[in-house]
């Protein structure tokens, strides 16, 4: 059995690019070190349980090869079931194991839905990073069904997919100095459900001390958590429909241990007869972030995370968010057959919280509401005026006003954060080239990672790409002071506070400006006032 130096020690002698890894960008070399396990596999009687302690080994553990993804199936194209439960790993990628000061960590989450994705660099490689002097540590995490179902009891709690997250940072924690790292100088960073979960760690007291800074990109809870229905109820349903038909959580949870992956992450328990439509639209996944019930330890989180922003029971670190400007190309584009089947109903248009909670009569009123404001056909056609519009919608809709919603209640809690719109726009980018055909150009900030996607490289891209990368690895490498500017080059970051709403666009050139959105703030606000529910603060005007 080793120590941490040993194991350090014989992972990097059998690794077999002693010498570094040339970098795509052409820069230099970098070191890597891949599937090393930072908690027990959850298998068997661990399966829906918290994250355990790494079992130790005794031998050398070649670091050349990923570990398993986590079981998941592809929800954009229904595919086949892959990855494997034993698969909480992650991955390091430093330029040195000797700086001569210790260097800025990059701990990345991968988006998803909280339901697919890896760690890997098959899609999350380093190269540009690296560049940039910066340690990078990508994971993978439990998802879905194994990673959040709840049955409000200690061997099954959920959010297990989040504390595996937190188990990942104590590990980078105790042991990223020997990889060159600073351990108390640690960003984590995400792109949609990933930045939703970084802004879920901004309020967990598990999250506590782990990193210093947080950088929030195209997500926020506010997009995903939506107090997922009744938890328990869809856990009881799941087992039931895969053979055990029963109330007692405990029984369920020696039938589920027992079941096979494939069955789990394949079922459909919905609970209501919509869910099945909405999952269709992308609004909805099965199983989510919860509020849990509190436990004797481990609680990731047992309260609302809306009050608790609105109380500023946060994580006070330095925190920089954005979302890119047309971000609904994706969804409206890839869902386009879904949106036109469904496109008569105006329920599909109303966030899923309010629709559970109001009245049929009620949900037809704010879903017209909604559907005039931005659609101005009674019928849907696969044109570039109702497309630009349905992008609009879905903007709007999936992502902009729940991070402009956090971002409301962060700094009404007198915190401040630095805000970003990326607008490049490049061949490399797979998702923003979806909406040429609408006459729409624009980016996604999962391209930040995203190196096999698309060849060859271009210039326009490695420009976009400079910037951008420059931008948040300086938030890294300088000290924000929380009101200094964390731009190099003369460009003025100022941060967006109760007084002033700064933004910086972000593309070939860099461009601070104010928000100006201020009328879709508004129809948001109005939409959830009216339904007797909290935009952000309590002030519906």
């Amino acid at each position: 059995m080793w120590d941490f130096f040993e194991l350090f020690f014989y992972v990097f002698s059998a690794y077999a690019d002693i010498n570094g890894l040339e970098g795509i960008t052409g820069n230099g070399e970098y070191l890597s070190f891949k599937g090393i396990p930072y908690a027990a596999p959850p298998i068997g009687p661990l399966r829906f349980r918290d994250p355990q302690p790494p079992l130790s080994w005794t031998s050398v553990r070649d670091a050349r090869s990923h570990g398993a993804t986590c079981p998941q199936v592809d929800i954009n194209t229904n595919g086949n079931f892959s990855g494997n439960e034993d698969c909480l790993f992650l991955n390091v990628y430093t330029p040195t194991l000797t700086p001569k000061t210790p260097l800025p960590v990059m701990f990345y989450i991968h988006g998803g839905y909280y339901v697919k994705g890896s760690g890997n660099d098959d899609q999350l490689g380093p190269d540009f990073l690296i560049d940039r002097e910066v340690v990078l540590v990508t994971i993978n995490y439990r998802l879905g069904v194994l990673g959040f179902l709840s049955l409000d009891i200690p061997e099954a709690p959920g959010n297990v997919g989040l504390k595996d997250q937190v188990a990942a940072m104590v590990w980078v924690k105790k042991n990223i100095a020997h990889f060159g790292g600073d351990p108390d100088n640690v960003t984590i960073f995400g792109q949609s459900a990933g930045g939703s979960a970084v802004t879920l760690h901004l309020l967990s007291p598990l999250s506590k001390g782990l990193f210093k800074r947080a950088i929030a990109m195209s997500g926020a809870f506010f997009k995903d958590f939506q107090s997922p229905f009744e938890h328990k109820k869809r856990a009881l349903l799941l087992a039931k429909q895969l053979g055990n038909c029963t109330n007692d959580p405990n029984e369920a949870l020696s039938y589920l241990q027992q079941a096979e992956a494939v069955d789990l992450v394949t079922a459909k328990p919905f609970l209501l007869y919509n869910e099945q439509a909405r999952r269709e639209l992308l609004e909805i996944m099965n199983f989510r972030p919860i509020i849990e019930k509190p436990m004797e330890s481990g609680n990731f989180l047992t309260e609302d995370p809306m009050e608790l922003l609105i109380n500023g029971k946060v994580n006070s670190v330095e925190l920089v968010l954005g979302h890119t400007e047309e971000e609904g190309i994706y969804r409206a584009v890839t869902q386009k057959d879904y949106l036109l089947k469904y496109y008569p109903y105006d329920e599909f248009l109303v966030p899923v919280r309010i629709a559970n909670e109001k009245t049929g009569s009620e949900v037809l009123d704010i879903g017209n509401d909604i559907r005039r404001h931005y659609l101005s056909d009674c019928k849907l056609k696969e044109d570039n005026k109702n497309m630009k519009e349905l992008i609009n919608f879905y903007t709007d809709f999936t992502y902009v006003h729940h991070i402009y919603r956090f971002l409301e209640m962060w700094i009404k809690a007198g915190l401040e954060a630095y805000f970003h719109v990326f607008t490049g726009y490049t061949d490399r980018n797979v998702y923003g080239k979806y909406g040429e055909r609408y006459g729409l150009k624009n980016s996604t900030m999962q391209m930040i990672l995203d190196i096999c996607l698309v060849d060859p490289l271009t210039r326009h891209w490695e420009m976009i790409l400079e910037k951008f990368l420059t931008k948040l690895v300086t938030c890294i490498q300088i000290s924000l002071n929380m009101g200094t500017n964390p731009t190099p080059n003369g460009t003025v970051w100022q941060p967006y506070n109760t007084n002033s709403s700064n933004y910086l666009t972000i593309d070939l050139e860099l461009t601070p400006k104010v928000v100006h959105n201020a009328s879709t703030l508004r129809f948001w606000r109005k939409i959830y006032c009216n339904a007797g529910q909290k935009f952000a603060t309590c002030e519906c005007v």
